[in-house]
């Protein structure tokens, strides 16, 4: 949240990081503006910088009185209507795959901080998690909320979604690169915590030619490495068998001021490779004839290896205990499919401004878009499908998703793309005019 500025009644600036690195200031404002902002109309009420449909989005000057003090918070409804990358957006969690986790998972602070249950302990020592296996209420949706704890895959998908990734604007494109990428993800870290730490404290990002992003990965292992796991993530380049009958992984990057060996068991690989075909089948394929790139998350044992002598001094020895895999296109957005490929592809070749709904850890079983149109005269978005298989188990699930969207959006209300057919992608909804 570094930077985010917010107008305060009255018009005066504020810093939202001064309620970290100014805690004294930040009260003092903030309960000097708090009646103001109470009896003041909507446009003139404190908010950040976020606008939508052209009209600013104000903020509430709260006080807790149980610690008696004062913080902003969101407007009831409207943490979707903020920007990607605002503290204070909150996704609609029943456009993605949010929508398969019980309330208890994802945790949104009033500040735009979130909190999270992860499947995993973050420590190396230790009993492991209780799980609670208290059977759920039954729901009329299927797939609704049943899962109690984030696995690795989650957290990507979280902080690709809090980076601001899974959108796009026409101005984005040339600006999104593996690196933006990268260290939007850093940034998106600082404001994820799981088991009373910040995300960004264990997460190491790899990437090529980046100076900063290596010396803090050798600062995270000296520093953490011996207590606790660490994360990784960064761009599969290679997944290869080593002579010792384990895997070895090459980030795009890792040995440019990284000096760094990444082993994955084989089993860890093996399991990889099922969970995630489609980035297995990527990474099958020539470098050069690759169409996407393939993001890992890994959650590693990391350590400083070689005698200060060793012609390996300096370098880190680390082992993949679980992780996940994404595929993303050359813009960065994610995908599970080539069929979906080729609809993003398209939809930034016309200019569009779409976002890309994550499935998280839900079943196949949860209905949501494959896409959401945000530049059509429907204020919620115009969701798209793409149906890409033939079998008869997809044909049921097929017919389940077009009455969704029928009861949901109407009939025409909605765009579908029947890749199995042969036949051309169908054009697309006309957008408002700019």
């Amino acid at each position: 949240m570094t930077g985010t500025i917010i107008i305060l009644p009255g018009g005066e600036r504020f810093q939202l990081e001064w309620r970290r690195t100014d805690p004294e200031r930040w009260e003092r404002r903030l309960k000097a503006k708090y009646d103001e902002s109470r009896s003041a109309e909507r446009s003139d009420k404190a908010r950040c910088l976020c606008q939508h449909r052209g009209a600013s989005l104000p903020l509430q000057i709260r006080y807790r009185a149980d610690s008696h003090s004062y913080h902003l918070a969101v407007w009831p409804n409207e943490g979707p209507l903020h920007e990607k990358t605002c503290p204070f957006y909150k996704p609609d969690p029943e456009k993605s795959g949010r929508a398969s986790y019980v309330n208890s998972v994802i945790r949104e602070g009033e500040d735009g901080d979130v909190a999270v249950t992860l499947s995993i302990g973050l420590r190396r020592k230790g009993p492991p998690r209780p799980v609670d296996d208290t059977p759920l209420p039954a729901s009329d949706r299927p797939g609704q909320a049943r899962q109690r704890r984030m696995t690795p895959l989650g957290l990507l998908h979280l902080l690709w979604e809090r980076a601001g990734l899974t959108e796009w604007l026409p101005q984005f494109a040339r600006h999104r690169t593996p690196t933006v990428a990268l260290g939007r993800i850093a940034s998106a870290g600082t404001r994820i915590r799981a088991q009373g730490r910040l995300i960004s404290d264990l997460l190491c990002p790899v990437a090529p030619g980046h100076e900063k992003f290596g010396r803090r990965f050798h600062a995270i292992v000296r520093t953490e490495g011996q207590e606790n796991h660490l994360f990784l993530i960064g761009f599969v380049e290679a997944l290869e068998p080593d002579p010792r009958g384990n895997f070895t992984m090459a980030l795009n990057g890792q040995r440019d001021g990284y000096r760094c060996f990444l082993t994955v068991p084989a089993a860890e690989r093996n399991r990889l490779a099922r969970s995630h075909q489609l980035a297995a089948a990527t990474l099958a394929l020539p470098e050069a004839a690759r169409q996407a790139h393939v993001v890992a998350l890994l959650y590693v044992t990391a350590r400083n290896i070689g005698t200060p002598n060793s012609r390996w001094r300096g370098w880190i020895q680390a082992e993949v205990r679980t992780g996940a895999l994404m595929t993303v296109s050359r813009s960065m957005l994610p995908f599970e499919s080539s069929h979906e490929l080729a609809v993003a592809d398209a939809l930034v070749a016309a200019g569009r401004a779409f976002e890309k709904p994550l499935r998280f850890d839900a079943e196949r079983d949860l209905v949501f878009p494959d896409f959401i149109l945000q530049d059509t005269a429907r204020n919620d978005g115009y969701p798209m499908e793409v149906f890409g298989r033939t079998n008869e188990a997809y044909t049921t699930r097929r017919a389940e998703k077009e009455n969704y969207y029928d009861a949901t959006f109407g009939a025409g209300g909605w765009w579908s793309w029947d890749a199995t057919t042969g036949s051309r992608m169908p054009p697309f909804p006309s957008g408002r005019l700019r």
